[in-house]
């Protein structure tokens, strides 16, 4: 069966277009609440994994060897936009090692955020591995390896041992066994993980409320995801990007109340911390088609969110351009919309 249609694009009154999914909503204590299509569907996480892939490296109390600080955790668990200001955090910390950006195997492209990219290209200036919107990541994976005593250079295979500690901590907290996670070959080029779209729900819910791992709630897991968290929710700008990120948008909205952290190929995940007599949750949602024209991912989001309770009226209008975005003429008239279409 088919999942249900979460996102409709009207032109005019007419529904033009359609984007179906699935959506899982998990309490830390491991309680499916709601969920739309198929929760137990395989997804690989894709970037959504960012903080638990950093989070081995934080656990094993490596991490803090190299005096690095908040900005550097929020840079490594980022999908950032490729800013000035990215670049100068992750080469500061490459520096700060004895390290240059000639280590990193992510590879290049121009940067998410489109005047920075503009501005390149106006210049003549080639983007390198640090406008990759996951060289944080990769530069937590080296600065791992490095602490290690292991080589830097193959830090990105599967069989190396800084994956295998990333997939030992990726199994801990989706309940997931390691040998029953399929991994494949992620965008930048290091491994991703296909699991159940509920077990990312759970992980993020562990995420919001890390003592809910009873097997370490006090221990360096619980500490590294808590570390972790609180740096995202503290350094918005630099898990994202300053414009149209909605990662960045809603942990500015709502501040020290959640954690966002999306995906390729329509994968959003959502941390919320317990609040007004809530329990800490997990959101996951998958758009079925991949969401090639990043308009239908962002829309589920904010409706879910919003059915959820999880956002204020006022934070709902702040997030109008992702929550229910216009589609314009070329004289800027109104001639459609992109709207939700589910309820939980």
């Amino acid at each position: 069966m088919a999942p249900p249609v979460l996102v409709e694009v009207t032109r005019g009154a007419v529904i033009e277009s359609r984007h179906r999914g699935s959506l899982a909503v998990v309490e830390a204590g491991g309680e499916l609440t709601h969920s739309l299509g198929d929760a137990q569907q395989r997804i690989f996480l894709r970037s959504s994994a960012k903080p638990f892939q950093l989070a081995a490296f934080v656990a094993s109390g490596l991490f803090d060897g190299y005096g690095l600080g908040d900005e550097a955790l929020a840079i490594m668990a980022a999908s950032h936009s490729g800013e000035d200001r990215h670049v100068r955090t992750v080469l500061s910390i490459l520096r700060g090692a004895g390290l240059t950006a000639s280590v990193l195997q992510c590879g290049t492209h121009a940067p998410y955020d489109p005047e920075t990219a503009r501005r390149l290209a106006r210049d003549g200036e080639e983007p390198t591995a640090l406008r990759h919107n996951c060289s944080g990541k990769h530069t937590g994976m080296v600065l791992f390896a490095r602490a290690l005593g292991v080589p830097i250079d193959t830090y990105w295979q599967p069989d190396h041992p800084v994956q295998q500690a990333i997939l030992a901590v990726v199994s801990r907290v989706t309940d997931v066994p390691a040998g029953e996670i399929e991994l494949a070959t992620d965008g930048c080029g290091a491994p991703t993980f296909g699991l159940p779209l509920a077990a990312l729900a759970l992980a993020f819910a562990r995420l919001a409320d890390p003592t809910s791992l009873t097997d370490d709630a006090d221990g360096p897991l619980a500490d590294a995801l808590r570390r972790i968290r609180n740096a995202m929710m503290a350094h918005p700008i630099l898990v994202a990007g300053e414009r149209r990120r909605l990662d960045t948008a809603l942990m500015r909205a709502e501040p020290r109340r959640l954690v966002a952290k999306g995906g390729a190929e329509g994968v959003q995940a959502i941390a919320l911390l317990g609040t007004d007599g809530q329990p800490a949750r997990g959101l996951a949602l998958k758009i079925e088609d991949g969401d090639a024209a990043g308009r239908a991912r962002n829309v589920a989001t904010c409706a879910a969110l919003d059915q959820l309770g999880a956002l204020g009226s006022a934070t709902l209008e702040r997030l109008m351009p992702f929550a229910a975005p216009s589609i314009r003429d070329p004289r800027n008239n109104v001639s459609g919309e992109v709207r939700a279409a589910f309820r939980l």
